[in-house]
């Protein structure tokens, strides 16, 4: 009996420390103490940004981060009043309406606010590549999901 049981911590033992090494190798790429370096890294290097240019992108996109959790935040919130008035509406209402402006509202002050934001970028970076950059963005506001919210509303 003795012998499982030092079996088992053993085994224990070594899951636990597989997990916290494969954890931190994983967001050893993707986190920084900052949250912000590894996350624009890309960035920096896809558009081949001056470390001066870099350093105003960083500004900007410290201060914009709380922006977007902010709409975020909102856009999750009326996403699931509006899933929930789904779940308990059996036809058309008025509030059904509601909640689909809200959403849309919502979802329009986020792009529009993401918009500015990349011109913003933009403006960091050579006119060629500021070019790039915005057509990348606006390809992700017209085709894609800004900061992957609809992900995030279930």
């Amino acid at each position: 009996m003795r012998r499982l049981v030092v079996v088992l911590a053993l085994a224990v033992a070594v899951g636990v420390t597989t997990y916290v090494v494969c954890y931190r190798r994983a967001m050893v790429a993707v986190v920084t103490p900052d949250g912000t370096d590894r996350e624009l890294g890309w960035l920096k290097r896809e558009f081949a940004l001056a470390p001066a240019q870099y350093e105003k992108v960083l500004a900007l996109h410290h201060a914009y981060r709380p922006i977007c959790a902010e709409h975020c935040t909102r856009y999750i919130a009326v996403r699931r009043q509006f899933d929930e008035l789904l779940k308990n509406q059996a036809g058309w209402s008025p509030a059904v309406a509601a909640a689909i402006a809200d959403q849309a509202r919502i979802q329009g002050e986020c792009h529009a606010s993401m918009l500015k934001y990349a011109y913003d970028v933009a403006a960091c970076m050579s006119p060629e590549q500021g070019r790039r950059y915005l057509d990348m963005i606006k390809m992700q506001l017209t085709e894609g999901d800004p900061a992957g919210m609809f992900a995030a509303a279930h």
